[in-house]
């Protein structure tokens, strides 16, 4: 690892084990996005939200395997900015890493979002806009104090949600063995729940998925923290792949119960934005569920707004170390570790909520362009680096480096064509904005960016 220093002081601090990792990467997918997603995207699929949960679970399986074998490689904190621009080229880096970066710097705005119009809903006294200013000011301060004290955070964070999802699976399971919601279960097995053909239509199942690949950007986010994991090349791959592999199984599950739980609730909402507290509101088996996970996951919405933020400023930190962004702004470090400057930026995006604030899903629709077109680049990488460039040869290698990178880019490939229009246009804008600048930086293309520092 480098042990250049920039204005502010010290390199990244080497604290993190397996386990925090991993809860890290829970944290920042916040498990409870699940819930949130139920109302407007079970509505969308026509009532196959568990369907939506496969089809991206399958994508993002094969994808973290490209993270894993990439990340045993290059223990930088640049993720898929560090595994393109040393596999393919680095304008192609550039590019992998700046459309992430949009993602990564509008997600924690959703997680802002959420909370506010779930907290004006139960305190409409208090507008949503109020809501948004006073999380962005209370996640600068945690950030600003250091990783340790997020991973601190977002342990006791997800423990809780973890236990709300729990019980909602069991409370799920007894209801549905009891009739469901207004009698309308046809019991645990239920076909329907993930293919109705009376409204099965396959556009309806990869919009959604579309959107959902960005629930997964947890594993990228592992992949962010290899300079500050106490053991990177053994840790990080496991907790990416722990990640991805246990967020699919519980996102799926849990989608599964709440469709089968009330299979006509996506006809019947009143509201999709909060269509979960109508269907917790429902369940009598335990009264004020739905007061319980308001409680819960707007917790864990800024757990997972926490995290967001922590990864993207360690992407700007390590593009403004290569002198790709100005690195007097984007390449300064803290004393006590935190890029601080980038932080100061991102938070104030996490201000955007404000434009949002009664339309969740037109947010949502915002933050899938990065995600796919970066897993796509990733994707492509493996290939080209183990098998072109490094000369691996046999089975082994041609399934692992090869056959699954090739699966993994199909699939997001079929995604990124079903995504909202919205998201792509912007991300479009967005990848131009980077071109323009990646054209001043290397002189019209003749130049090379600056490479890393790979030791």
């Amino acid at each position: 690892m480098s042990t250049e220093q920039t204005n502010g002081g010290s390199e990244f601090k080497k604290v993190l084990g397996l386990g925090s990792l991993i809860i890290f990467g829970l944290a920042y997918m916040a498990p409870t996005v699940v819930f949130n997603y139920y109302g407007p995207l079970s509505v969308a699929s026509n009532g196959m939200y568990p369907t939506c949960f496969v089809i991206t679970a399958i994508a993002m399986f094969f994808t973290a395997f490209s993270y894993a074998n990439m990340s045993r490689v290059f223990q930088k904190s640049g993720s898929a900015y560090v595994y393109v621009q040393q596999s393919l080229n680095p304008h192609f880096g550039f590019a992998a890493g700046w459309v992430m970066l949009l993602d990564y710097l509008l997600l924690p705005m959703i997680c802002v979002l959420c909370v506010a119009i779930y907290m004006e809903t139960y305190f409409p006294a208090i507008p949503a806009s109020v809501w948004v200013i006073a999380q962005v000011i209370l996640l600068f301060i945690i950030n600003a104090m250091g990783i340790s004290m997020a991973a601190k955070v977002d342990t006791a964070i997800v423990a809780v949600q973890l236990i709300l999802m729990a019980v909602f699976i069991v409370v799920g399971i007894i209801t549905i063995t009891k009739g469901g919601i207004d009698g309308t279960s046809n019991g645990l097995i239920d076909g329907t729940a993930f293919y109705n053909p009376d409204v099965f239509e396959l556009r309806l199942v990869l919009y959604p998925a579309a959107i959902l690949c960005v629930s997964f950007l947890g594993f990228d986010a592992v992949s962010t923290l290899s300079e500050e994991a106490k053991n990177p090349v053994k840790d990080i791959p496991k907790a990416i792949v722990l990640v991805c592999l246990g967020a699919g199984l519980v996102f799926t599950l849990i989608a599964y119960i709440a469709q089968v739980m009330w299979p006509v609730g996506y006809q019947n909402l009143q509201d999709p934005d909060s269509g979960i507290f109508e269907l917790l509101a429902r369940i009598t088996m335990i009264p004020h569920m739905d007061v319980a996970f308001l409680v819960v996951d707007n917790i864990g919405s800024i757990a997972c707004a926490l995290s967001g933020q922590a990864a993207v400023v360690r992407i700007m930190y390590n593009m403004g170390r290569d002198n790709i962004l100005p690195k007097k702004v984007f390449g300064y470090m803290s004393k006590k570790g935190v890029p601080f400057y980038n932080l100061i930026i991102v938070g104030t995006v996490g201000l955007v909520a404000l434009f949002f604030t009664d339309n969740i899903l037109g947010g949502v629709e915002l933050v899938s362009f990065g995600a796919i077109t970066g897993f796509i680049l990733v994707n492509i990488s493996v290939p080209f680096y183990f098998l072109k460039k490094k000369g691996e040869r046999g089975g082994k290698a041609m399934l692992n480096y090869g056959v699954l990178p090739l699966i993994a880019t199909a699939v997001c490939v079929y995604l990124w064509f079903n995504m909202a229009q919205t998201a792509k246009i912007i991300g479009i804008v967005w990848l131009v904005v980077g071109i323009i600048i990646l054209a001043i930086k290397t002189k019209g293309f003749r130049t090379l960016p600056p490479e890393m520092d790979i030791e």
